[in-house]
């Protein structure tokens, strides 16, 4: 059975997958919710037996109920012979899952570090736009032509290490240095 102790949490591009139930498993919930309905449904419902109608039902799970049974079968404490275990799939569907997510992710790992092999650009970062609206263009404009805007003739790091004050003209011309490298 495969550990998935690198995987920290979901994988966004899994969200929207579904995982058709293989027969093996069907007939592993269905035996359990049988065996269930007529001998203890008296007594309540018992945690598992809605998931396993629902299962039977559509025939097959989306990535979130995946992983929220991935999370039961990682923190069940109990006894493989316990009620619950058996609704849930038992140790046929904790192995199916396993599998299912482990091969999902691994998919996506190793597509994403094939590009990363033939590209420069990190795939493993998610892409994203800056906003540039808010600068102002004529500043910008003047500082590009007049060259890098000059400090106090001290150093302003030296000014705020020594307890000295530092002004707003020297606040604002590291802000126009800041916004004129992020420009280049």
């Amino acid at each position: 059975m495969a550990e998935r102790k690198k995987n920290k949490g979901g994988n966004s591009q899994l969200e929207d997958r579904y995982w058709n139930c293989p027969d093996y498993v069907l007939n592993c919930l269905d035996g359990a919710v049988k065996r269930y309905e007529t001998l203890k449904m008296k007594n309540g419902k018992t945690e598992g037996y809605e998931r396993a109608k629902g299962i039977l039902e559509h025939k097959r799970i989306g990535y979130g109920q995946m992983k929220r049974i991935k999370n039961w079968f990682d923190s069940f404490e109990g006894d493989w012979e316990d009620e619950e275990f058996k609704l849930n799939g038992g140790s046929t569907m904790k192995n199916w899952v396993n599998n299912q997510l482990d091969t999902a992710t691994a998919v996506i790992k190793n597509i994403k570090a094939a590009q990363e092999d033939t590209n420069p650009n990190n795939t493993f970062i998610k892409t994203h736009k800056k906003d540039n609206s808010k600068v102002n263009k004529s500043t910008t404009l003047n500082m590009a032509t007049s060259g890098i805007p000059k400090l106090h003739k001290g150093n302003v790091s030296d000014f705020v290490f020594n307890d000295k004050p530092v002004y707003n003209e020297e606040i604002e011309r590291i802000k126009n240095l800041i916004i004129y490298k992020s420009k280049i």
